[in-house]
């Protein structure tokens, strides 16, 4: 993941945090210097050696780490929410 998946441009080591350790995984956040977008990436390291995924994100470091502690929603808050949009309750803020 040394270059940016969207504008291609290479980027250094020191423009990625690790966020978060568990063994042989980590949570990276790379942030591209010439574009500015991010990447969010878990990469495992095994026997058969480095495997990564990742995804392009809007979120920062901060963010990331702050949605580790939010509680998940609930299958019922979901189908509440699902109904709401189906019928256009829902209030916008």
């Amino acid at each position: 993941m040394s270059n940016c998946p969207l504008c291609k441009k290479q980027h250094s080591p020191e423009n990625a945090r690790i966020l978060l350790k568990k063994k042989d995984t980590h949570l990276v956040h790379i942030i591209c210097p010439h574009c500015t977008n991010a990447v969010l990436a878990v990469m495992v390291v095994s026997g058969m050696g480095l495997s990564s995924v990742g995804m392009v994100t809007d979120l920062s470091r901060e963010d990331v780490l702050r949605l580790q502690t939010v509680a998940s929603i609930s299958e019922d808050e979901l189908l509440d929410l699902h109904e709401m949009l189906k019928n256009n309750k829902l209030n916008y803020i």
